[in-house]
């Protein structure tokens, strides 16, 4: 089987974009298990139109602007491949590509990346949904979602022909599972952290002012926060002067950062079970994640702890995470199994697989 992939960026799983981090992961690991792969890659830093970039186990020609070279290599990519796989939404390369594939009646297959999450939504999405991108994602041979909550939410806007369940995962060879590197350790303050992009849709906001709420009621707790700065991030820091800002972390420095927090939080209003939530699981961490960052359908593994987005979820769901302190051990052992078993690329890539093959 013959897949090709066109990607907003260069599929370099060292970033904090975690859509760079799947299509590493399917990529790779799909060459592993057999599958001939292609990636295109539209990225405007590209110094070169069809420059060839390295990743792990994979390469990606990289294009800066639609042009006769990409068009180019496009056709020539299409004539080989079975199936073309376009990840994301709202965006125009997307929609040329489709329109390009249907023309030369090649079947497509969009990843939506959590996209119609309805907390993202917005007047001008609205309308790009109704006039151009509801056609263009209903005429795909299929879609495919990261959990079953974002299918229930599509379901309520699109007519998909098919849908393609395979979640996200983490690549054990950068992250192997030691079923004895378990955080036992605490901290006199307790230390809990975040770490990935900071918007707004990640409701660090609201974990702030519950910090603020529970330290006003004797807690001492240090919030450490990672990740590219932006905008949102001013906010964030404005409302506690207390709370430390590391920067964004890769590699080695992530790993020793998920490691020195007693609690993990992914506090996000609108997301998919992510993959920084998945390392935190792989490296023994406790996690608080939130239900609105569709973590439902995993939360009877007894590997983490599950809140609310609100104010008043993410207080009791710390102060539930203190309660139950005892348990800590027993919910990372139980989090590295379910890394092992189910939330890992190698897995993962051969549910895509079988959901190609279907398609086809």
């Amino acid at each position: 089987m013959k897949i090709l992939h066109f990607i907003i960026g260069k599929g370099n799983k060292q970033r904090s974009n975690g859509v760079n981090q799947v299509i590493s992961g399917i990529c790779k690991y799909s060459i592993k298990h057999g599958i001939e792969v292609r990636v295109i890659g539209y990225a405007s830093n590209a110094k070169q139109q069809g420059e060839v970039e390295y990743q792990d186990g994979f390469k990606v020609s990289v294009f800066s602007y639609l042009n006769k070279k990409l068009i180019k290599k496009l056709i020539e990519d299409m004539k080989w491949c079975d199936c073309i796989h376009m990840h994301g939404i709202y965006n125009l390369h997307n929609i040329v590509v489709s329109m390009l594939a249907r023309y030369m009646k090649i079947q497509y297959i969009i990843t939506l990346h959590n996209g119609f999450a309805p907390n993202l939504s917005n007047l001008k999405k609205k309308v790009f949904d109704f006039f151009i991108q509801k056609k263009h994602i209903e005429k795909a041979s299929a879609v495919h979602v990261i959990t079953l909550e974002e299918s229930t939410e599509i379901l309520k806007i699109l007519k998909p022909k098919k849908i393609i369940l395979a979640h996200n995962g983490i690549d054990l060879e950068d992250f192997p599972v030691n079923e004895n590197g378990i955080n036992t350790k605490t901290n006199k303050r307790l230390k809990i952290g975040y770490l990935g992009r900071i918007s707004k849709e990640k409701n660090l906001v609201n974990v702030v002012k519950s910090i603020n709420e529970l330290s006003e009621s004797g807690l001492e707790i240090d919030f450490h926060v990672a990740g590219p700065k932006t905008n949102y991030l001013k906010e964030v820091l404005s409302l506690n002067s207390s709370i430390k800002y590391v920067g964004p972390l890769y590699g080695v420095d992530k790993i020793n950062f998920i490691k020195t927090l007693d609690l993990f939080i992914h506090p996000s209003k609108a997301d998919v079970f992510s993959i920084s939530a998945i390392e935190v699981l792989a490296l023994g961490t406790p996690l608080l994640i939130t239900r609105t960052a569709k973590a439902s359908y995993f939360y009877n593994s007894n590997s983490f702890f599950m809140c609310e987005p609100s104010i008043f979820g993410i207080k009791k769901g710390i102060l539930q995470a203190i309660k139950e302190r005892e348990n800590w051990h027993s919910m990372s052992k139980k989090g590295k199994e379910l890394v092992k078993t189910t939330l890992n690329w190698d897995v993962i890539s051969k549910q895509l697989i079988q959901g190609y093959r279907e398609t086809l």
